[in-house]
C-alpha cells in the first residue's frame, strides 16, 4: 500500500485568495491551508511541492515540516530507535510472564491431576506464554493421557495468566454396534492391483469395471450362501482417464534472486505495514519474522532480497512444455498414496496472439474403492 507524502510549506502574502486560485490554476492541489501573520500554510503533496518552487517563481515557498508517518521517520534517530526498541522489547518481556494458573472443577483430584499435566508441558506460573498453536497441541497430549479421565480441557489466557477449564469423562457402556461395507468402484477403470484386509475379492487384474461397481464384499460366502458379514476393506488401484485443457500466456516473466539482501524493521497497525527505513534496493523481496507484538503495533524484522525481472515469449514447443509441467503439477496435488501418472499425451496445441493453448490426455493409475454400507434384515425369533 503506498502512502500519499504530504507536507506543510508556507508562504509570505497578503492576498492568500489570489494564491490559492493560481496554484488551482497550475493544478496544484491544496488539501489545507491556514492563514495567519500575513503567511499562508499549505498541506500539499511533496511532488507538487518541488513543481510548486519552480512554476511560481513569483513566490518564495518555504517548507515547513512532515506529516503523519512521514513525520514520524524524520524525527526517527538510530539512538531514539534503540531506545524505543529497548523499552518495547522490556515490556513485551515482562508481558510475556505468567504469574498465575487458576484450574476450574469442582473435584480437587481432577484439579490435581491437570495441575500435573500442566506442569509438564510446562505450564505454570513464572513461565512465558505459549502461541496458539503449541497451547493445542499441550492440550491433545494431555487429553491422550488422561483419555479415560477428561472429556474436555480449554486453556485461555487472560492477562499474566491461564484460566483452565476441564470436562470430567464420564465413561458409559454402550451395546456395540455392527457396520456393514462393501468396496465399491469410485470411478471406470481397468484393474491394476488389488488388495483386502478384510472382505472377499470380487474383480481380478486386468478388468474394465464400471463406476459403483462392488470390488470387494462384505459379504463372506461358503458354498453360494452368506456365512458372515463384515465391513470390507482393502486397496484397489487402477487405470483410469482425463482430458486437461491448459492455456498460458505467450509472454511471460521470470523473478530471480540475485543473492544480494539487507535487513530492514517494520511495523505493523491496523491501517496497514510500513517499513522503518528506506529500502537500500531497488527491486527486491521480503520475508518478515515477527519480533513481538505491543498493544496494536506488531514489529517484524524484515530480510529483503534484490530481486532482477527477465521477460520472455514462449514458442509453440517450450509453452507446450511449460503446459504439460503446470498440468502435472495439478494432476499429482491431488494424488494419493502409491498413485501415479501412467501416460500422458498432447491431444492438440495452438499458438495465438496472446495465449498458448494445450489440450492433454492423461492415463493414471489411481486408488478407486470407496466404502459403501448395507444393511442386512435380522430373523426374529419365532417368524
Amino acid at each position: 500500500m503506498k502512502l500519499n507524502h504530504f507536507i506543510y510549506a508556507k508562504c509570505k502574502t497578503i492576498h492568500p485568495n489570489r494564491l490559492l486560485l493560481k496554484l488551482y490554476k497550475n493544478k496544484i492541489n491544496v488539501y489545507d491551508s491556514v492563514y495567519q501573520k500575513e503567511e499562508l500554510y499549505l498541506k500539499i503533496k511533496k511532488e507538487d511541492y518541488e513543481r510548486l518552487k519552480k512554476e511560481i517563481v513569483t513566490q518564495k515557498f518555504v517548507y515547513v515540516s512532515e506529516t503523519g508517518f512521514f513525520k514520524i521517520k524524520q524525527n526517527l534517530t538510530p539512538l531514539r530507535i534503540l531506545i524505543l526498541v529497548c523499552f518495547l522489547l522490556f515490556t513485551n518481556f515482562f508481558s510475556q510472564v505468567i504469574v498465575k494458573v487458576e484450574v476450574i472443577h469442582s473435584n480437587k483430584e481432577i484439579r490435581a491431576l491437570v495441575s500435573k499435566a500442566l506442569e509438564s508441558e510446562g505450564i505454570h506460573i513464572w513461565s512465558f506464554k505459549k502461541d496458539y498453536n503449541t497451547l493445542q497441541e499441550s492440550k491433545q497430549k494431555i487429553l491422550a493421557m488422561h483419555k479415560n479421565e477428561l472429556e474436555w480441557i480449554e486453556i485461555e489466557n487472560v492477562g499474566m495468566k491461564y484460566i483452565v477449564r476441564i470436562e470430567e469423562r464420564i465413561l458409559k457402556e454402550f451395546p456395540e454396534e455392527k457396520n456393514y461395507c462393501h468396496i465399491v468402484a469410485s470411478k471406470s477403470g481397468i484393474i491394476e492391483s488389488i488388495m483386502s484386509t478384510k472382505g472377499e475379492i470380487l474383480v481380478h487384474e486386468g478388468q474394465y469395471v464400471a463406476e459403483g461397481e462392488p470390488l470387494i464384499s462384505g459379504e463372506i460366502k461358503w458354498n453360494e450362501e452368506v456365512k458372515d458379514n463384515v465391513c470390507a476393506s482393502g486397496s484397489v488401484y487402477a487405470e483410469v482417464w482425463y482430458e486437461t485443457n491448459v492455456s498460458l500466456p505467450k509472454d511471460y516473466e521470470v523473478i530471480d534472486k540475485t543473492g544480494k539482501k539487507r535487513w530492514n524493521f517494520s511495523v505493523e497497525t491496523e491501517s496497514g505495514k510500513y517499513k522503518i527505513f528506506k529500502s537500500r534496493l531497488k527491486n527486491y523481496e521480503t520475508e518478515s519474522k515477527m519480533l513481538f507484538h505491543f498493544f496494536n503495533f506488531t514489529f517484524y524484522w524484515d530480510t529483503e532480497y534484490e530481486t532482477t525481472k527477465t521477460s520472455g515469449t514462449y514458442t509453440l514447443e517450450s509453452g507446450t512444455q511449460k503446459a504439460l509441467e503446470l498440468a502435472d503439477e495439478k494432476i499429482k496435488a491431488k494424488f494419493l498414496e502409491n498413485e501415479q501418472i501412467k501416460l500422458r499425451k498432447v491431444l492438440k496445441n495452438t499458438i495465438n496472439d496472446s495465449t498458448i493453448d494445450v489440450e492433454i490426455f492423461y492415463s493414471v493409475i489411481e486408488n478407486i474403492g470407496i466404502s459403501k454400507e448395507y444393511t442386512i434384515a435380522i430373523e426374529k425369533e419365532g417368524s
